[in-house]
């Protein structure tokens, strides 16, 4: 039975890629998700765009999915937590803040691989039937995968640091099988598979299959042809292959290769900066079921925020299994993540004024 016949027609019906390729990509608004590769077959990647493939038939789906053409933040989070976020809420709504590590999680991970760990328990609990994660190639692309076993997990764990569509990787998921699905990501990929999930919208193509999402803290994201070729080769003389990880720390952007480490401030990196960045003001990936970041805890440990039923079932799980190991967050770590995130929320403001100046109206509500 046609969607149509079923249900109302879409809100989105006789737009297409079109309208998505004027009102968000050209203006430099697209966040590269990868919700509209991943969820239409006539949408690929192309370099680091989406590109149409084939014929339009004006569905809507990309046009109602993005989470640059509209985002109704408030509505969202009504639905999610019963509750809209108040102003002295800065990271979003949660259950429990803590400092958390996994206990041998594996080498690679990033700070206290906490996230890791959380969906390696996610698998061995039965909760996920596998993890889609962001791993790389050789050169420090970012890749897509989708993990099945904790091995698997473990060896994709690290931060990446540049765009990747990672959210192809759950239509991958789908593809095989796959009916539980976690998934790991910034917080534009969870506002975008939120979005998926929660739009009253007629498409169906399995997002009850969305098992549980993993959002990681995030300031900023590099494009991949700005920051290797301008820092990692040309300041700091490495090529892509000899990089073992990257790492922000005290204000520091660093790359440590080997017993080498190069950095430099973080600020000046904002000429390597994805533009799609400017326009979000989500530190926390708010909308995510359990969040993770390095920032309020100290080294080697994770801030982690609890949020929905399926994110304290899986922590509390992890913490009874021994996966990770707790300790109070302190109020000084928590109000230094506020005040990142306030930060982030700033400089959202004053992209969307500037964007606004230039005839770019940016549809997202905080």
């Amino acid at each position: 039975m046609a969607a149509k016949e079923k249900y109302p027609e879409p809100t989105y019906l006789e737009y297409g890629f079109g309208e998505l390729e004027h009102d968000v990509i050209k203006k430099e608004l697209c966040c590269y998700c990868g919700n509209c590769i991943a969820f239409c077959p006539k949408i690929e990647r192309e370099g680091n765009r989406p590109e149409l493939v084939d014929y339009d038939p004006l569905c809507g789906l990309c046009y109602a999915y993005c989470p640059r053409t509209m985002l109704d933040m408030p509505r969202m989070t009504e639905k999610i937590f019963g509750r809209v976020r108040r102003e002295d809420e800065p990271l979003g709504i949660y259950r429990k803040a803590a400092s958390a590590r996994a206990g041998g999680a594996g080498v690679g991970v990033q700070d206290g691989g906490v996230a890791t760990a959380l969906l390696i328990q996610a698998l061995d609990s039965g909760v996920i039937d596998c993890a889609v994660v962001t791993d790389r190639d050789d050169q420090w692309r970012g890749v897509p995968k989708v993990a099945t076993t904790a091995e698997e997990i473990a060896a994709s764990a690290g931060t990446k640091y540049t765009i990747t569509p990672s959210i192809t990787g759950v239509q991958m998921a789908m593809d095989q099988g796959k009916k539980k699905i976690g998934f790991v990501g910034t917080p534009c990929q969870i506002q975008a598979l939120r979005k998926v999930q929660l739009l009253e919208e007629p498409y169906a193509f399995g997002q009850e299959k969305i098992a549980l999402l993993v959002g990681l803290f995030c300031m900023e994201n590099f494009e991949y042809e700005l920051l290797f070729p301008e820092l990692v080769q040309k300041t700091f003389g490495l090529e892509p292959g000899a990089v073992d990880k990257f790492e922000i720390q005290k204000g520091m952007f660093r790359v440590l290769s080997g017993d080498q480490v190069r950095e430099v401030p973080i600020d000046q990196t904002d000429e390597y900066v994805w533009k799609g960045c400017g326009p979000c003001f989500d530190f926390a990936a708010e909308l995510a079921d359990v969040s993770v970041g390095s920032v309020g805890s100290k080294a080697g440990w994770s801030t982690v925020l609890t949020r929905t039923d399926a994110g304290a079932k899986v922590y509390e799980k992890a913490l009874t299994a021994g996966a990770i190991e707790e300790a109070a967050v302190s109020a000084k770590g928590l109000a230094l993540a506020g005040r990142l995130a306030k930060g982030k929320e700033e400089r959202f403001t004053a992209k969307t004024a500037e964007l606004l100046g230039r005839g770019v109206p940016v549809n997202i509500r905080r």
